[in-house]
């Protein structure tokens, strides 16, 4: 069920339809062509999706599927740090390249810093050279993107024509799918690619990351600790902050939790520590807050949970990447556009809003005004009787 426009609408078992995004495959060159149809023997395949977190997660799928269909192919992923840690042995990769984000962004501002900054940049191209990739794929759509694919000098670089790609990224690609609608889903806009490749984009896999030894240990130590849980994740990133849903709201899905005995756990990344306070605060002795938790740590504790519960974040994505049933509260982004993938899910969005895809027109339109902690209740509710009669 999705919650909607005020409206409970039934979407197949919680799980995204597959619309009609069927694009015709792209006339691509020959030796292209032939590696496609051969498995993927002698091609290089160079993936860009540089960050972030629930784009990454929202990606895997896609290369999963092109992965399945080119057993023969080399796969390399480019991503900024610390998103490799989503990559790093990940069964259907042969190497990632990680690219020191917040080096670049501190090396520009000080001119001291350029001369090292140029080597590590001369080195970066090096090593993605080597790769000597034949085909270059741009989930990203951007200028940096499209830079890294030509400089890969992969002969064939596909990427959007259209409003996804941005800052000028159509120049650098030699091949192009349509970015369909403002409003086409995220996940499908990526499958567009390897439907434009000519391979199968069903069925939908999950995202399949390897979890460290590590991280799965801890992750099961702590859900041994909480009992029958579920997520609560109130934070976003500083650039993304009004992403956050405002704490009634997550205090109220606290309390729908507690009715069915499942015990809600906060958690919380770098720079969300208050956040997670704040929240702790509101839902009083209901919750408890998990400690700081490593990537790859969350990644394996979300496993463990009933569900998750948050708003449209890295985090809902990652859960539903890892297989966790997902509560998702949606104000100012498109819950089409980003709707939970591959789970149970239960969408809560502002009753009579109209959504049009385009970031900054949301993003005015109201903010999460019009929901109330009965309707979190309502969609936390539906959702634990789901899953717990499936």
């Amino acid at each position: 069920m999705e919650w909607h426009a005020g409206r409970c609408i039934s979407l197949r078992a919680g799980r995204a339809r597959a619309g009609p995004y069927t694009r015709a495959v792209l006339d691509l060159p020959a030796p292209i062509r032939r590696a496609l149809e051969g498995g993927g023997k002698d091609l290089t395949i160079l993936v860009l999706r540089l960050g972030a977190m629930g784009d990454i997660a929202r990606t895997l799928p896609p290369v999963r599927l092109i992965r399945a269909a080119l057993p023969e192919a080399r796969i390399h992923w480019v991503a900024w740090k610390p998103w490799t840690a989503l990559l790093e042995n990940h069964p259907d990769l042969n190497g990632v390249i990680g690219l020191p984000r917040a080096m670049f962004r501190a090396g520009f501002k000080k001119p001291g810093d350029w001369p090292s900054l140029a080597r590590t940049t001369r080195a970066l191209i090096r090593e993605i050279r080597a790769l000597d990739a034949g085909l270059a794929l741009d989930f990203h759509g951007d200028l940096r993107s499209g830079t890294l694919g030509l400089l890969s000098k992969a002969p064939v670089r596909i990427g959007y024509e259209g409003h996804q790609a941005k800052e000028g990224n159509r120049l650098f690609s030699t091949h192009r799918v349509p970015s369909g609608g403002r409003r086409t889903p995220r996940l499908e806009r990526n499958l567009d690619i390897v439907r434009g490749l000519g391979l199968p984009d069903r069925p939908l896999p999950d995202a399949g990351m390897k979890i460290p030894e590590a991280d799965a240990e801890r992750a099961a130590e702590l859900a041994r600790a909480f009992g029958t849980f579920a997520i609560l994740n109130p934070g976003a990133s500083q650039r993304q902050a009004y992403k956050k849903p405002p704490t009634p709201l997550l205090a109220a899905a606290a309390r729908a939790l507690a009715v069915h005995d499942i015990k809600p756990v906060i958690v919380y990344g770098p720079g969300e520590e208050g956040d997670a306070i704040g929240l702790a605060e509101a839902c009083g002795p209901l919750a408890i807050t998990a400690p700081p938790t490593p990537l790859m740590t969350l990644a394996a504790l979300f496993k463990h949970a009933r569900l998750f519960v948050g708003g449209d974040s890295g985090p809902l994505h990652l859960a539903c990447g890892v297989g966790c049933p997902v509560v998702g509260i949606y104000g100012p982004t498109d819950p089409r556009v980003n709707t939970p993938w591959g789970v149970p899910f239960v969408i809560v969005s502002p009753p009579g809003r109209d959504y049009t895809g385009i970031k900054r027109i949301d993003r005015n339109a109201g903010g999460f005004n019009a929901i109330d902690g009965m309707r979190v209740e309502s969609a936390v509710r539906s959702l634990v009787e789901r899953i717990t009669a499936a």
